[in-house]
């Protein structure tokens, strides 16, 4: 049982009710006895010719323990004394009984009753031993000192009957007893070890995280703690390679070097998965970073594990109870904040919370809550940036992007928000949204200009893992008329390596039906190479981070220029983004290269500019588009 639970559980709380309800026995036996010494005391004055002289100290034994019973009743922690005080009350029974031998000879052994009861109720068999015994001990006074004239009275085979019968009933009463406890015991005994299980990691045999919970708030009454989470990377590729069994005995050797190098201040515990939980009072502010570090170095060093070494990695966010909460549920949000921070950031790394970092992570889930209570149709628009065929200056397509205008927050960026719908979940309503939304718009342009335009829109391997993608996808063009061959979508070369191969394959079957597929941002990620090995593509896309100042940056021009034969030499559209300058636009009329967009040719704008952009004649189209095109928020 640990420290912090001594007062939270069904034994300590059941040990509570006990000692409640003895003090309240006391609390009788103490009025009792006040009340009943200070009658027995008046008439004792009121009678004197039948007092004797040793009958006076009994009134004020009576009020003495009373008081006693009464103070007693009311002390913490006195558990040990309290029935001994409690037995010194049945010790005067048989001394009252002497007094009242000729007035209440016939009912007052029914008052041995009461002390029976009593000690029943307090399932103290000491006191119910006790009782018998003082209670038998009356009764023989009673019978043996009884004038003759009450003899008779009394009836000695009643008496004896009465007193025989009282045996019995103390004997079933410590059976009762003796059972009674018996049955605690065992209940106890189930009670704690359902406890050990619910507080308990199972394995590790340290506490987890809802015990780790009542340790912190119970802390945090008379210290200040720095809580960590500490988090075991890739620990499902872990759990593959190694399987269940040396999965947990690397994580006891886990547990076992982080015991090794905690201070004595510190509290483990095991949290969900691969994290562990540490909660460390009495610190140096100046050392916390440097302690961290120290236990991560510990960790990192490789683990022999059944003959074979397997190197690990691990990422610390902490929080600091003050600044960042005065509860264990703000300290492990915030705590968990840093983790999400630190892993970000790398492996190996701790991250402290602080102001600037609760801001952003406050954001982004206030953002997160915002996007799933948004209105599609309100709060979203779309707008196009053309993209332009360079042997014929004409605007051939434009892709689709999003913009969002929050009712309170504003205008939000896409790199903001994209990310975190595909967090959430919400990319999947989202880009459907914006799929039948760009479609409708540009049928209806094209229909307005008299000639066929192509669509691009961006696409999330969110996306692309949902159960009836493609046919989702193709419904949409058919309820808006809109022909497969002039949609292109667009997907990172992330999404293509991470897929699976059934996700490949929808890629591949809306392919068959003529919807084209182009690689956006190719060669910033994963092996090019090996995504065009996996999946056809019909388009890649050469992305800013190589095309800004491609005129003079040697490395720059080699790269596109790799990139743009490549794309030749698998028969494959090369569209290069991202062109802000006129040098930069005349060093690709050098290269094949088909199609290029970007801030020097247009900004994205709504439906309507673009529809204006198309109707200039030819001849002056990129020149007109590159001074009329606004557009106050950035690709």
């Amino acid at each position: 049982m640990t420290l912090h639970r001594e007062n939270d559980n069904y034994i300590s709380k059941t040990e509570s009710l006990k000692t409640k309800f003895s003090g309240r026995i006391g609390d009788a036996i103490g009025w009792g006895n006040l009340v009943g010494g200070i009658l027995f005391g008046t008439y004792m004055l009121l009678d004197l010719q039948k007092t004797t002289f040793l009958e006076y100290p009994v009134p004020f034994a009576m009020i003495l323990l009373g008081l006693l019973s009464l103070w007693v009743s009311k002390q913490r922690g006195s558990e040990t004394v309290r029935p001994h005080v409690y037995l010194l009350n049945y010790m005067l029974f048989p001394l009252i009984l002497l007094y009242f031998i000729e007035d209440a000879a016939t009912t007052i052994w029914s008052l041995t009753f009461l002390y029976l009861l009593m000690a029943m109720a307090l399932q103290s068999r000491k006191m119910l031993l006790y009782s018998f015994i003082s209670s038998m001990v009356g009764l023989s006074i009673l019978m043996v000192t009884a004038p003759e004239q009450l003899t008779v009275l009394l009836g000695i085979e009643d008496h004896i009957i009465r007193m025989i019968l009282f045996s019995i009933a103390g004997i079933i009463g410590l059976i009762v007893l003796y059972s009674i406890k018996d049955k605690e015991k065992m209940l106890f005994h189930y009670i704690h070890k359902a406890e050990e299980t619910a507080y308990l990691d199972p394995f590790l045999k340290i506490p987890n995280r809802f015990d780790f919970n009542l340790y912190v708030d119970h802390k945090l009454k008379s210290s200040q703690l720095l809580l960590w989470k500490l988090e075991l990377n890739q620990f499902q590729s872990v759990y593959d390679v190694l399987g269940h069994k040396r999965t947990d005995e690397l994580l006891l050797m886990v547990k076992q070097r982080l015991e090794a190098k905690m201070s004595g201040d510190t509290y483990l515990a095991k949290g969900e998965g691969s994290t562990f939980l540490g909660a460390t009072s009495n610190f140096e502010a100046g050392e916390l970073d440097s302690n961290l570090k120290q236990i991560l170095r510990y960790l990192v060093a490789p683990y022999d594990l059944f003959g074979h070494d397997y190197q690990l990695n691990f990422n610390i966010g902490a929080a600091l109870s003050g600044p960042d909460g005065d509860s264990s549920d703000e300290l492990m949000r915030h705590a968990q904040f840093a983790l999400d921070q630190a892993k970000l950031d790398g492996i190996n790394q701790i991250v402290f919370s602080s102001d600037k970092l609760k801001s952003s992570t406050m954001n982004q889930v206030q953002i997160s809550e915002a996007l799933y209570q948004a209105n599609l149709d309100s709060e979203f628009h779309v707008v196009y940036q053309p993209q332009i065929e360079l042997k014929t200056n004409q605007i051939v397509g434009v892709e689709a992007l999003i913009r969002w205008n929050h009712p309170q927050m504003g205008m939000i960026s896409p790199g903001v928000f994209i990310d975190i719908a595909e967090k959430n979940g919400f990319i999947v309503p989202l880009g459907k949204w914006i799929l039948e939304k760009a479609c409708w718009e540009v049928q209806m342009l094209s229909d307005s200009i008299g000639r066929p335009l192509k669509l691009a829109v961006n696409v999330s391997f969110i996306q692309i893992r949902q159960d009836g993608f493609v046919e989702e996808v193709l419904q949409i063009l058919k309820k808006i008329g809109f022909q497969p061959d002039r949609l292109e979508i667009e997907l990172t070369e992330r999404s293509l390596f991470e897929n699976r191969p059934e996700d490949l394959a929808k890629i591949d079957a809306l392919r068959t039906k003529g919807i084209r597929i182009a690689i956006d941002d190719f060669g910033t990620g994963y092996s090019s190479f090996g995504i065009l090995a996996k999946v056809q593509v019909d388009k890649i896309k050469v992305p800013r981070d190589f095309i800004e100042n491609v005129d003079s940056n040697q490395n720059s021009q080699r790269i596109v220029t790799t990139i743009a034969s490549m794309a030749d030499r698998f028969q494959l559209t090369c569209l290069a983004e991202g062109i802000e300058r006129l040098e930069e636009s005349n060093f690709l009329h050098q290269l094949i290269c088909q199609e290029v967009q970007g801030y020097y040719y247009a900004k994205p704008a709504v439906i309507n500019q673009v529809e204006k952009w198309l109707s200039n004649p030819r001849e002056k189209i990129i020149s007109t588009i590159s001074s009329e095109a606004a557009d106050p928020v950035p690709e």
